[in-house]
């Protein structure tokens, strides 16, 4: 290995695994400057949908990719009205029995974020994060490449990490990184050769997703909605529109013994969707079959030695609450500014273990309320299609749904808890369900607030980049000249209140972030709030110092 092949090993990334989780890793390292090689066996990007719905969140940290990646997901999304309500529906034009206003899946809006959510579908959201990953130039994208076997960095010592793999002449190749992510999906090559068991209940039900054009829009009579939950003699499953414009997927529970693609030829597509649109002349051309099996799992530990688990490999969720890849990647975005410090010499490597501490709780509480939504609204299906005796009514049955579609406290409340902050003994503000409802809060662990430093044009987590950011009020110059004297120890970038281009007339942000005019925040580079002195210090160079050093690991 030459000078310079060595160098690059030292501080690239290893990824397995080229769908949204593993691409986003590429970006995400890339904003680090950290260059990373992604092994994707398939031939190219998704052809097939899968997954629909980028939520506000997610969308926050796609800002953070750039102006181009950002405006370009924002141009696939479908237009107002298909991101609420859920129906259900003897038909898509049928008898509806039910409907539950989906506000996640419409986002909170801009006095909560400055992000807008995107549904669209997989395939485009993939070929989008591909050309961004093109574009950064430190990105080596290998599509028809199999990871094989992992050779290094499973292991509490192991100082690099290593991997075999088989490109696509079928040549077989080792490669070398500082650390590997394992985004290689819910079968992980990788979390099966560390050894790590997935915790929960597995291969709940088969699925069969078929991806179609048909034009049911003009036909619904302008009831719109975000998922068509249908049930009637010839079609029982949910209907879900990609664009408005005649693209759709349908999801279909089967039986083992029926989850093949054999079983599932165009007609019998053909005959389901014309049932569940309640149009016996819908003209139907089916583009492509997939399947998938439920799981409600988490991986029993997300890190490894140098190896962290995300997406798919790290926890797996019924879809219905549309988190799956929102968790995965907000779960990535937690992760690789960590690993990205470490491997930049930056941060002690016990930094990396808090990705474990911080996210697979909210993994855990998603996990099981995507079962229990799943749940509900097969009990919404079954009680108003068999009506049995003593049984819910479908109103009552909707109502135990509430949550379906509704996850802004898991989305943007959950607060976090390890060595990467420094608690100050506040708690955020009490809501009437940590799942679904969101109030915003600058306690150390919570995401730091977004509010508008300019006339909807500039937002506070604008200044948050790929590195510490210290917030600082009006008269808190003590706590900025400080970040400059600890600058060799870590980046930090600190902005105040009340200088140019940072107006906060009322000193409304202060009140927001829980400051005084001489206080600070430290944002972590993932835009949680890592520490907050409410007010100034006697020793602010001594105590920001202490602080950084505790939370890289070197205290």
């Amino acid at each position: 290995m030459s000078r310079q092949e060595a160098d690059a090993a030292a501080t690239c990334v290893l990824i397995v695994g080229g769908g949204p989780v593993g691409l986003g890793a590429a970006l995400e390292l890339a904003r680090f400057g950290v260059p990373s090689v992604v092994i994707e066996k398939r031939a190219g990007t998704s052809w097939h949908p899968k997954t629909r719905n980028f939520n506000t969140r997610t969308m926050e940290i796609a800002r953070g990719w750039g102006h181009a990646v950002y405006e370009r997901l924002r141009a696939i999304d479908t237009p107002p009205g298909w991101k609420s309500p859920i129906r259900f529906l003897r038909s898509a034009t049928g008898e509806q029995f039910g409907e539950i206003e989906s506000k996640g899946f419409e986002g909170p809006g801009p006095a909560i974020s400055p992000a807008l959510p995107v549904m669209s579908s997989q395939e485009l959201f993939e070929a989008i994060l591909r050309d961004a990953c093109l574009a950064t130039g430190i990105v080596d994208l290998r599509f028809g490449h199999t990871a094989r076997r992992v050779i290094a960095g499973g292991t509490t010592d192991a100082d690099h990490a290593a991997l075999e793999a088989v490109d696509t002449a079928g040549q077989v190749y080792a490669l070398r990184g500082s650390a590997l992510v394992a985004a290689d999906g819910i079968d992980s090559l990788v979390r099966d050769q560390l050894g790590i068991e997935l915790e929960g209940d597995q291969s709940l039900h088969h699925f069969v997703n078929c991806y179609f054009r048909a034009e049911i829009e003009p036909r619904l009579q302008g009831r719109s909605g975000v998922l068509l939950f249908v049930a009637n003699e010839g079609a029982g499953g949910v209907l879900q529109p990609l664009d408005a414009k005649g693209r759709w997927l349908c999801q279909v529970a089967v039986g083992p013994e029926d989850w093949t693609d054999e079983a599932w030829p165009s007609d019998r597509v053909q005959n389901w969707v014309r049932a569940a649109a309640g149009l016996e002349d819908l003209g139907v051309e089916v583009l492509s079959v997939g399947r998938w099996r439920m799981n409600a799992a988490v991986a029993e530990r997300l890190v490894q030695g140098r190896i962290v688990l995300c997406g798919d490999a790290a926890h797996q969720f019924p879809p219905t609450g549309g988190l799956g890849v929102n968790t995965g990647l907000q779960g990535m975005h937690n992760a690789i500014w960590k690993l990205a410090m470490c491997v930049r010499g930056e941060a002690d490597w016990r930094l990396i273990s808090t990705y474990e501490a911080e996210r697979r709780p909210p993994a855990l509480q998603t996990a099981r309320q995507s079962l229990e939504n799943h749940r509900n609204v097969a009990q919404i299906a079954a009680n108003a299609y068999t009506q049995q005796p003593g049984s819910m009514s479908a109103e009552e049955a909707v109502r135990t749904a509430r949550r379906y579609g509704n996850h802004l406290g898991i989305e943007f409340g959950t607060r976090y808890s390890s060595s990467a902050v420094i608690p100050d003994g506040s708690a955020p503000p009490d809501v009437a369900d940590d799942y679904s409802d969101y109030a915003p809060s600058a306690s150390p662990g919570c995401r730091a607030p977004h509010a508008w430093l300019t006339d909807h044009a500039l937002s506070t987590l604008d200044l948050f980049g790929p590195g510490f950011t210290l917030l600082a009020g009006p008269d808190g110059a003590a706590w900025c000249d400080a970040t400059a004297m600890i600058a060799e120890d870590a980046r930090i970038a600190a902005y105040r209140l009340d200088t140019p281009g940072l107006p906060d007339p009322g000193g409304s942000i202060l009140d927001l972030y829980g400051i005084t005019r001489d206080g600070a925040v430290l944002v972590r580079p993932d835009g949680y709030v890592a520490w907050r002195s409410r007010g100034a210090s006697e020793q602010p160079l001594e105590e920001l110092g202490r602080v950084v050093a505790a939370l890289l690991g070197r205290g």
